[in-house]
């Protein structure tokens, strides 16, 4: 599905988001978010990480699907 971007739900688990897409890992990081090896990170999804850390969920939402965007087009 060459340039097909299906965008990222805010109740995809964190350890599934990074697995399927890998760029989104810097976003992580960007935003101070430690999910990277949290034991959370197989039970909470992009919604718990957002509300854990006080991160506004539409602006970081927005920042893994840009991230994901060229990934998405060159599959």
């Amino acid at each position: 599905m060459k340039g097909t971007m299906m965008p990222v739900s805010s109740d995809i688990l964190i350890d599934e988001l990074m697995v399927i897409y890998k760029l989104t890992i810097p976003v992580f990081i960007r935003h101070k978010m430690m999910c990277i090896g949290c034991p959370f990170w197989q039970i909470h999804d992009v919604r718990d990480a957002c509300l854990e850390h006080g991160i506004p969920l539409e602006d970081f939402l927005a920042d893994l699907e840009a991230a994901i965007a060229p990934q998405e087009c060159a599959t």
